[in-house]
C-alpha cells in the first residue's frame, strides 16, 4: 500500500481507508473534476447524478464567473433549469438567506447545484441538507475549505453556529474560472490551507489532554496537501494553473478529511475562533466583510505567537498542579455580553451546557496536563515562526496583520480571551486560560500588534 504522502485525491475518493486508527474512512463525494474546461463537464455529471431538473443558486458575481455558462449548457443538454441569483454582493449566511432560497425553491428539482465559493456553498449545503436533495458545487475561487465539508457554518441569533449539512456529490473547478478570481480570494484560500498549521497542532493537544480522538492518518492527509500548496505559493500570486490546481485539491482534501473524522477537527482550531468571532463583529458593526481566510491567514499568525510564548515559559509538571481553578461566572458573563453584543445569549447559553470553565472541568484538564506535559511540549515543537507565516501569505499578496483589514487592539483582545466560547472545542486558547496565561498573551499581542495604540493597553 502507499504512503499517505503519496496517495492523490482521487484515491481518497474512489477506495474506503482501513485505518490505523482502527476505523475505515470513506467520502460520500462522486466526482471531482479539476482541470481547464472542467464546466463543461456538467452535463455529463447531472445525467450520471440521473437528474433532470436542477436548481442554480448563484450570486450576482458567481452567475457571472460561471452560472450563466453552466445554465447554457444545461439547457442546451436538455437539462431543465430554475435559479435564485441573489443581488447582494456582500450576502450574508443567515436566515434571511436560506428562507429566500426556501421561498423560491422549485419542489420539482432532482437536485441542487450552487456556484460561488464559502457563502453560497455554505447555504446550498445547509438547504441540501434540510430539504432531502443531492447538490453539486461548481467552485468560482480556490478561496476556502469547505467544498467537500459535512458542516454549514451559518449565523443563526446572531451566533456563527455550525449545522448538520450534506457533502457535495460532485466538485466542478474549472481552472480557466479560478485563475480569474480576484486574486484576495486566492489568497484566502491559500491562508485557509495554512490555518492547518495550527489547528494540527490544538487537534493533538485536544487528544492528549482530554482524550479527544485523534487520527495521526488524518493529520498526516492535511500535512501533505500543506507542503503541496506552499510548496507552489510564489506561483499563486501569477495565477498559475498548476498552483491553483494543488491548492483546490487541497482545499477538497480538507473537506475529505473532515468527513473522515465526522466533524471540521482536521482543519479547524483556535485560528478558525479567532475568524468567527471577528465575522460576528465585522457584522454587527456594519463593516464590510472580510474574506474568511483571509481573517483564518492573520489569526494563525497571532496563534503562532501563542504558541512561541508557552514554548518560552519555564512550567513544570509540578507547577501545573497547583494552580487555581476559582472561575468567576459573574464577572466573565459581564464581559460575555460586552465582547459579544446580541449574540452573547447564544454562547452563556452554550457555556451552560459545556460547562468547559467550570472548576472541576478546569482541575481535570490540569491534571491531564501535568501527567502529560512532556508529550504536550513534545507536540508544539517544529512550528513555524510567525515571521514566516507572514512571509508566506505576503508572497501571495495576503493579508498577514491585523490592522490591514481593519481589526483593532480590542477586537484582538477579544477575539483571544474570548473567541475561545464560540464552540465547546478545545485548543490552545482553553489551555493558556487554564494555565492562567491568556489575559497575559492577549496584552502582549495587542501591545506588539498595536504598539502605538491607546487601545493595546492592557486590561
Amino acid at each position: 500500500m502507499k504512503s499517505i504522502s503519496q496517495l492523490t485525491l482521487q484515491d481518497f475518493l474512489q477506495h474506503p481507508l482501513s485505518c490505523r486508527c482502527g476505523r475505515t474512512h470513506a467520502t460520500a463525494i462522486k466526482t471531482v473534476r479539476i482541470g481547464s474546461g472542467a464546466l463543461q463537464d456538467a452535463p455529463e455529471i447531472v445525467r450520471q447524478l440521473g437528474w433532470q431538473r436542477v436548481f442554480i443558486i448563484a450570486d450576482i458575481n458567481t452567475y457571472a464567473a460561471a452560472g450563466q455558462a453552466l445554465h447554457r449548457q444545461l439547457t442546451a443538454a436538455g437539462i431543465h433549469c430554475s435559479e435564485l441569483v441573489f443581488t447582494d454582493p456582500d450576502l450574508v449566511p443567515d436566515e434571511r438567506a436560506v428562507g429566500s432560497i426556501v421561498m423560491r425553491f422549485d419542489s420539482k428539482s432532482d437536485g441542487i447545484i450552487a456556484v460561488g465559493a464559502g457563502t453560497i456553498n455554505d447555504i446550498s449545503r445547509f438547504i441540501s441538507f434540510r430539504l432531502g436533495l443531492p447538490y453539486v458545487i461548481v467552485a468560482t475561487a480556490p478561496s476556502m475549505d469547505g467544498y467537500a465539508s459535512t458542516v454549514a457554518p451559518l449565523i443563526t441569533n446572531n451566533l456563527k453556529t455550525t449545522y448538520e449539512a450534506n457533502m457535495p456529490q460532485a466538485i466542478i473547478a474549472d481552472l480557466d474560472v479560478l485563475a480569474k478570481a480576484p486574486q484576495d480570494m486566492i489568497a484566502a484560500g491559500f491562508a485557509d490551507i495554512l490555518g492547518k498549521y495550527t489547528c494540527l497542532v490544538d487537534w493533538k493537544l485536544s487528544s492528549i489532554i482530554t482524550g479527544e480522538y485523534y487520527c495521526e492518518t488524518v493529520a498526516e492527509m492535511m500535512r501533505t496537501a500543506l507542503e503541496r500548496t506552499t510548496a507552489l505559493q510564489d506561483k499563486l500570486a501569477h495565477r498559475d494553473k498548476e498552483a491553483l490546481h494543488k491548492l483546490m485539491e487541497a482545499l477538497v482534501l480538507a473537506g475529505v478529511a473532515m468527513s473522515y473524522v465526522g466533524n471540521s477537527r482536521p482543519a479547524s482550531g483556535s485560528e478558525h475562533h479567532l475568524s468567527h468571532f471577528w465575522e460576528m463583529r465585522y457584522l454587527f458593526q456594519g463593516k464590510k466583510p472580510v474574506l474568511h481566510g483571509t481573517k483564518v491567514g492573520i489569526a494563525c499568525r497571532l496563534i503562532l505567537k501563542l504558541y512561541d510564548y508557552l514554548r518560552a515559559e519555564s512550567l513544570t509538571a509540578e507547577h501545573l498542579r497547583m494552580l487555581p481553578v476559582e472561575f468567576d461566572y459573574p464577572a466573565w458573563e459581564q464581559e460575555i455580553i460586552r465582547a459579544y453584543g446580541k449574540a452573547a445569549p447564544e454562547v452563556l447559553q452554550l457555556e451552560q451546557k459545556a460547562h468547559k470553565n467550570r472548576p472541576d472541568q478546569r482541575h481535570q484538564r490540569l491534571l491531564a496536563s501535568a501527567e502529560h506535559w512532556a508529550e504536550i511540549q513534545d507536540a508544539i515543537q517544529n512550528m513555524p515562526s510567525a515571521k514566516d507565516l507572514a512571509a508566506r501569505l505576503e508572497s501571495v499578496k495576503g493579508a498577514a496583520f491585523p490592522h490591514e483589514v481593519g481589526l483593532t487592539a480590542e477586537d484582538l483582545w477579544d477575539g483571544i480571551v474570548y473567541g475561545k466560547e464560540l464552540r465547546a472545542r478545545y485548543t490552545i486558547l482553553q489551555l493558556l486560560w487554564d494555565l492562567g496565561l491568556l489575559h497575559k498573551y492577549a496584552d502582549r499581542l495587542a501591545r506588539e500588534e498595536f504598539p502605538t495604540s491607546a487601545a493595546a493597553a492592557s486590561r
